[in-house]
């Protein structure tokens, strides 16, 4: 099967990073005005952020199953989707455990370790592609890092 272009996941990755992202600064204004109604938008913006985590997610793996990944880039790949995985399971668990308003501390806790997982996660898949050159018309070489056209 032969991919477009341009690969679909970075165009949907944003989507999740920024409701994640809200979550997370929503759950701290809750925190620190005491105004119980940013727990709603928080609870909203880690619903949105799942749903499209999960398109990101599917169309990241079928990219990289269809995609030829450069050796060097293999180990970035496994570590960037590692990272994103558990960033996922954080929000999912975070949002499983708001029953309440408040919610927990823990699940307050789990969505900013989901964060700090997100952030690590992203510079992982900025790697893949401005370091090894996955899903672009160029690669890099890992040993001297200068780009070579290449037609993936």
């Amino acid at each position: 099967m032969k991919l477009t272009q341009h690969p679909l996941h970075p165009a949907l990755a944003h989507f999740p990073v920024a409701f994640w992202s809200a979550a997370v600064a929503t759950d701290a204004a809750a925190v620190f005005t005491g105004d119980g109604s940013w727990w709603i938008w928080s609870h909203h913006a880690l619903v949105a952020g799942l749903l499209a985590g999960t398109l990101a997610l599917l169309a990241g793996a079928t990219e990289a199953f269809l995609r030829p990944i450069p050796g060097p880039a293999q180990r970035t790949l496994i570590l960037h989707l590692s990272y994103m995985l558990t960033a996922f399971s954080l929000f999912l668990a975070s949002l499983a455990l708001r029953k309440h308003s408040p919610p927990s501390s823990v699940a307050i806790a789990l969505s900013a370790f989901g964060l700090v997982a997100l952030l690590i996660g992203g510079w992982f898949g900025g790697s893949l592609v401005y370091r090894f050159g996955v899903g672009t018309r160029f690669t890099a070489s890992a040993s001297t890092g200068k780009s070579n056209e290449s037609q993936t």
